[in-house]
């Protein structure tokens, strides 16, 4: 429903491997979950005491569809820090991602408990609601704060979906609004308007608007298996990096030998020309569907 802030400063003490942190931190803001999770890795094992390093490999193995991953991660810095917000944010994230929705939910109101003031926190307990098609309470639990974390566009967003999914379209439409004034690029708020209009469009009195609006709150919710995502493994990656050089080679070959024929040093018969132009078509393939399973899982 909308991307992760970059996170806080750490909970751990300052260490000298701060910097770590914050490179994986850069790189998860940059989608680059994989490279994060493999700078974290030594990292949490030379140092498993170090809860910010274990809520950012949590994060980076929810963002590449490691589920189980995740909540092993989660687990391990709620272990080292029960009480702590942050680790609490995290166990629910991943809860949720695996449709263990009361375990999410008691876990997003524990962290509320500990920081009230934090509107990140609240969010995370109304998506954990909409994510067990619990719409009302979420629409319920950001009403009042919603008012007092105005500024907080992601927050607006979840409110404005929560409102929608109990069939209040309008205010739905508002809070989104809002959002966008606060942040008019908001991937999450335009999403949400989209969502909307797609679903009024089969609304056209009192009874079809509380059919939209079950089956937009339907489409939030989520079952448990249907968060895990498949991400190609290392072999696939291995695969599309070969298909590229290899492309590369046959292209520069068929380069070469038509310059040497053309300065009179090589005679080269159209077989081979025909040989190397398939093989780099071979390659190229390769390489584009290696290149969109990447991007489309």
């Amino acid at each position: 429903m909308r991307t992760e802030p970059i996170l806080a400063a750490a909970i751990t003490p300052p260490t000298a491997d701060g910097g770590v942190l914050a490179e994986a931190d850069a790189m998860l803001a940059r989608g680059r979950a994989r490279h994060a999770e493999r700078l974290l890795a030594p990292l949490v094992g030379r140092e498993p005491e170090n809860t910010g390093a274990w809520h950012r490999m949590a994060r980076a193995r929810l963002d590449l569809g490691d589920l189980g991953g995740a909540l092993l991660a989660a687990q391990a810095g709620w272990h080292l820090d029960p009480y702590g917000a942050e680790s609490l944010y995290w166990l629910s994230q991943a809860r949720s991602r695996l449709g263990d929705h009361a375990e999410a939910i008691a876990a997003a109101a524990a962290a509320c408990r500990e920081d009230p003031g934090n509107p990140r926190l609240h969010n995370r307990l109304a998506e954990a609601q909409l994510a067990a098609g619990l719409a009302a309470d979420a629409a319920e639990g950001l009403h009042s704060v919603a008012d007092l974390a105005g500024y907080d566009a992601d927050l607006l967003v979840t409110y404005g979906l929560a409102l929608f999914a109990i069939g209040r379209p309008l205010s739905a439409r508002e809070a989104v609004g809002r959002a966008l004034a606060i942040d008019f690029g908001h991937a999450g708020a335009r999403a949400a308007l989209k969502a909307f209009a797609m679903a009024m469009s089969s609304a056209v009195d009192a009874a079809s608007l509380a059919v939209a609006a079950d089956e937009f709150g339907e489409s939030l919710r989520i079952h448990p298996g249907q968060g895990a995502v498949r991400r190609p493994g290392a072999g696939q990656d291995a695969l599309a990096h070969v298909a590229r050089v290899a492309l590369l080679w046959f292209l520069a070959a068929v380069a070469g030998a038509g310059i040497l024929e053309a300065a009179g040093l090589l005679v080269a018969p159209a077989s081979l020309y025909l040989a190397l132009v398939s093989a780099a078509g071979v390659a190229g393939c390769v390489s584009a569907l290696a290149g969109r399973s990447r991007r489309t899982v």
